[in-house]
């Protein structure tokens, strides 16, 4: 039998990601497992009259921090409100290149599971940066749980 101790959940909020927490809560419940609701908050993109200085590359901290505060609120009504009386989850808010990240802390919190929707927000960022769930399966040193979108 698979053994889940450590297990993460990605969201960015889009309605796959909701629907993928509900699978990885059933699975946290299963295997009374630690489950992480993680999001990532993505390095902003800032239009410029010359491409070399398209993608900042210099974080506005103070930005960031205040974006991860309303990500960590998001998560908490969102998410945390639904586990009930489930106390064994972390809330982690990380910032970065969203699938970089994910395997970061795959890798450092020894994760044996991920869950996350397969189709999030999509358009410019999609292009720069590609499919984060593609990226994390190709390359997690862990099992990884897609979730297909259930509204076409």
């Amino acid at each position: 039998m698979v053994q889940v101790k450590k297990m993460a959940f990605s969201t960015d909020f889009s309605e796959n990601a909701d629907q993928a927490f509900d699978l990885a809560f059933d699975l946290a419940k299963k295997y009374g497992a630690q489950l992480f609701l993680v999001h990532v908050v993505p390095p902003l993109v800032f239009p410029s009259p010359t491409m070399e200085e398209f993608i900042s590359e210099q974080p506005n901290y103070q930005f960031i921090e205040q974006v991860s505060q309303r990500s960590i609120e998001q998560m908490e009504s969102r998410y945390v409100q639904r586990m009930g009386d489930y106390s064994n989850h972390q809330v982690r808010v990380l910032s970065g290149h969203p699938a970089s990240e994910l395997l970061n802390f795959i890798d450092q919190e020894q994760l044996d599971l991920i869950v996350m929707g397969t189709h999030g927000f999509t358009g410019l960022a999609h292009f720069f940066l590609g499919s984060t769930a593609e990226k994390v399966v190709r390359r997690a040193n862990c099992s990884v749980l897609t979730v297909r979108s259930r509204t076409k």
